[in-house]
Formats: C-alpha cells, sequence, structure tokens
C-alpha cells in the first residue's frame, strides 16, 4: 500500500468541506439556493478556519514542518511543483475567507471582487486536493484527469450539508425543508456524483489505468474496503441522502441525518481513494 495515512485523508476532507462550505454561502447569497435561503452566512463563517486546520495537519505530515519550519519555504520557491501552487491557492483562500466571514460577521456589505476571487479560490482549492493525487504518476489510480473532478463535486456536496448542518444549529431560521432550487441542485449533485463515480471505477476496473489501478478499485468494490464502499460511500453518502431528498417527507431530522450521512460518504470517500492505492513501484530507490 501507498504511504500516506489518515492525516492526509483528514487534510483532504477539511480541505474540500471548507472550500464547499464557502460556495455553499456564495451560491445562497447570490440566489442559486433559494430567494429566502438560511445558508448566507454560516459557510463564509465556517470555509476559512475549516482549511487552516487541513493546512496544518499538512504541515505535521511533513514531519519537519514543526522542528524544522524554515524547510517549508522551499514550497514557495518551486513554480514547477503542484504542492507550491496549493500552497499558494490555501493561503490566499484562507487570507479571502476570514475578511469575507469577517464582513458577514460584521453584517456589512464586502466588496464584490473580494466575495468573487474567495469563489474562484475555493473551486481552486477543492480542485487541487484532486490535483495533489493526481499529478503522482507511480500510483495509476490516482493518476487520472477525473480525480478532480470527483473531489470538486464531492466538495460541494460535503460543504452543503456541512453548512446545512451548521445553520441549523447558528441560526435563528430554522427549517424543516429545503427551497425548490437548493433541492434541484442537491438532486444534480448526487446525480453528477454517482455519474463520476461509476466512470471512475469503470475506467480503473477495465484496466484502463493499468493493473495496479485495477486492483485496487477491486479492492475498493469487491475486497478489504467492499463494506465501506458500499454502505459508507454508496448507501450513506449517496443513496440514503438521494432517498430522504425524494421521498417527499418534511422532516428536520430526517434531512440532518441525511447531511450526516453525506459527511460520512465524503470522508469515506478520500480514505478508500487513499488506502486502496497501489503504486506500481514498491517504494525503493
Amino acid at each position: 500500500m501507498y504511504q500516506w495515512d489518515w492525516t492526509i485523508i483528514i487534510y483532504l476532507f477539511l480541505g474540500g468541506l471548507g472550500a464547499g462550505a464557502y460556495l455553499t454561502s456564495f451560491a445562497a447569497e447570490k440566489g442559486m439556493l433559494g430567494e429566502n435561503s438560511p445558508l448566507k452566512r454560516t459557510g463564509y463563517y465556517l470555509s476559512a478556519p475549516v482549511v487552516a486546520l487541513g493546512a496544518l495537519l499538512l504541515v505535521f505530515d511533513l514531519g519537519q514542518g514543526f522542528t524544522k519550519p524554515w524547510l517549508l519555504v522551499r514550497l514557495l520557491i518551486n513554480p514547477s511543483s503542484v504542492m507550491t501552487w496549493g500552497t499558494y491557492i490555501l493561503f490566499l483562500f484562507i487570507i479571502a475567507g476570514l475578511i469575507k466571514g469577517f464582513f458577514v460577521f460584521r453584517n456589512k456589505p464586502a466588496p464584490n471582487i473580494l466575495t468573487w476571487a474567495g469563489a474562484v479560490l475555493a473551486l481552486a482549492t477543492g480542485a487541487y486536493t484532486g490535483l495533489l493525487l493526481m499529478v503522482i504518476k507511480a500510483v495509476p489510480f490516482w493518476n487520472t484527469f477525473i480525480m478532480p473532478l470527483m473531489f470538486v463535486v464531492s466538495a460541494i456536496s460535503t460543504g452543503l450539508s456541512k453548512t446545512t448542518i451548521a445553520a441549523h444549529l447558528m441560526e435563528k431560521e430554522a427549517r424543516s425543508n429545503a427551497d425548490a432550487k437548493e433541492t434541484r441542485v442537491r438532486l444534480a449533485l448526487f446525480a453528477l456524483e454517482l455519474a463520476i463515480t461509476a466512470v471512475f471505477f469503470g475506467f480503473m476496473l477495465f484496466g484502463l489505468n493499468g493493473t495496479a489501478g485495477a486492483e485496487s478499485a477491486s479492492l475498493v468494490m469487491f475486497g478489504n474496503y467492499a463494506v465501506f464502499f458500499w454502505v459508507c460511500f454508496i448507501g450513506l453518502g449517496l443513496l440514503f441522502p438521494l432517498a430522504a431528498l425524494l421521498s417527499g417527507i418534511r422532516s428536520a431530522g430526517l434531512a440532518l441525518a441525511a447531511d450526516f450521512g453525506v459527511l460520512v460518504g465524503g470522508l469515506t470517500l478520500r480514505a478508500l481513494i487513499v488506502l486502496a492505492a497501489l503504486p506500481v513501484w514498491d517504494g525503493t530507490i
């Protein structure tokens, strides 16, 4: 198995979660989730702190990040490295997210250019978590253009669910059902995520990315990780919230349970992608 562990998994999850939270409140602010969506504020509060926590975990995983922090300077001076791009993207997004969150907290309109810049950086952050894996050619399971796309869609979906849960606790305007616009967005996200998942695993199982990629996909779908894939990701993360959305039952409890399911599914997806990855080399030089 590849050497990355749960520190990286949680970093990938938090990076997407924070980016998705910002995009959720951005969409709500622009009327994409309904005229009176209660999600206009909470995502802005969550986004920067969540991504900053994930970035801190990444520094910790680098090993010498705390004992020899000056070595991290190398991340800033290597323009050919995806990690250098990511360092700047994460830093700029955290700054933009903090400033936007401050404006929202003070109930003051933020400059439109700041709000849009934060949205662009949020998309870049979500894509970067997948791009970080995609560029590793030694791991065929990761080395596909589908990876950033899959992580972006998952980031938006988990960010929407996390923001909904937080808004239920933080905002005065509680609700038992989503606006019709929000429902359509959620349905589109579930459909898109199911389609991307099917394409990705089909691509891998048919050996289009080599034997190692096919073996990794087989491990996830039929091997050691199959229970987590079918129960936690497909079942709790996609089919249960989709069924809850389509059931017509107007229950705040069911809606929150479905959102928790989406979070479980998002974390499970990243864990499966990292833990099941088989390299085409044994790690020796």
